[in-house]
């Protein structure tokens, strides 16, 4: 029988009879925010939560690792504006993720995961693992879409730079998780024509315009996305397809599956 790494399906007593000195609650994070004409608005939710199958199922079962439900709200005030967007403050998702790691710490566990699907979360969580660490003494971890967004498949230099919201890949997932959701029909390609640094002359980076603006990166713009994108997207959603959005589960959850076997074990060095 597999080990069942769905926490809330244990009882309570089952709950405190786990030995704890290893093993890792995760917490996926998602949102309910725009992705364009194409994709549903849980686009972000049904993404982790799928990451996060993919990997315990490639857990060996000696690694002590269990997952909470998905939480589906996220900071998503970058996407105001796009009806049926909703989105937390930032100090309601700190002071939910405060409570949530509260209660593990009070149940014996030791180490939490936030296991990241929106990119507007991302500053927020860092900063939330230390303040939880300090405040609970859970060893705390922030995991980003980073980890499980890299495609095991070429993509171009264009869709790899500005492609982060409802474009190639999560229109890829979205085609494999729940294809019943997309309507291709209405996918659109669109790069956002934000300026970027000239070349380099040392190191040839950066093309195009004068600015040192980025929408992400060490000098970055506070940006909304109906600034610079009518429909909502950046990127090519009309190159989305199934067998890419498989490769990327399988290629995103082992790498997961590998990092969570090291973080269930994982202690300070003093």
């Amino acid at each position: 029988m597999s080990v069942n790494r769905q926490l809330a399906h244990h009882t309570w007593s089952e709950v405190a009879a786990l030995d704890k000195t290893e093993g890792v609650v995760i917490l996926p994070i998602g949102a309910v925010e725009q992705h364009g004409h194409h994709l549903p608005l849980l686009t972000d939710a049904l993404i982790v939560n799928r990451m996060l199958e993919a990997a315990l199922a490639a857990l060996p079962d000696d690694v002590a690792a269990w997952a909470l439900p998905t939480l589906p709200y996220g900071k998503s005030n970058e996407h105001t504006g796009f009806p049926g967007t909703v989105s937390l403050s930032a100090q309601t998702l700190m002071a939910v993720l405060h409570d949530i790691a509260r209660s593990l710490a009070d149940a014996g566990f030791r180490r939490l995961a936030f296991l990241n699907g929106h990119g507007g979360n991302a500053a927020l969580l860092e900063m939330t693992a230390r303040e939880i660490r300090v405040a609970t003494g859970l060893l705390c971890f922030s995991l980003q879409p980073a980890l499980f967004m890299q495609p095991p498949f070429s993509i171009s230099d264009e869709e790899r730079r500005f492609g982060f919201h409802g474009g190639e890949l999560e229109t890829s997932l979205l085609l494999t998780i729940a294809p019943e959701l997309v309507q291709m029909e209405r996918a659109v390609r669109h790069y956002a024509d934000y300026p970027v640094p000239a070349p380099s002359p040392e190191t040839g980076e950066g093309r195009g315009g004068g600015s040192s603006l980025f929408f992400f990166g060490p000098a970055s713009s506070a940006w909304l996305s109906r600034d610079w994108s009518e429909s909502g997207i950046f990127g090519d959603a009309t190159l989305g397809t199934a067998e890419k959005g498989d490769a990327l589960i399988a290629a995103g959850g082992q790498r997961l599956a590998d990092l969570i076997r090291v973080i269930s074990t994982f202690e300070p060095a003093l």
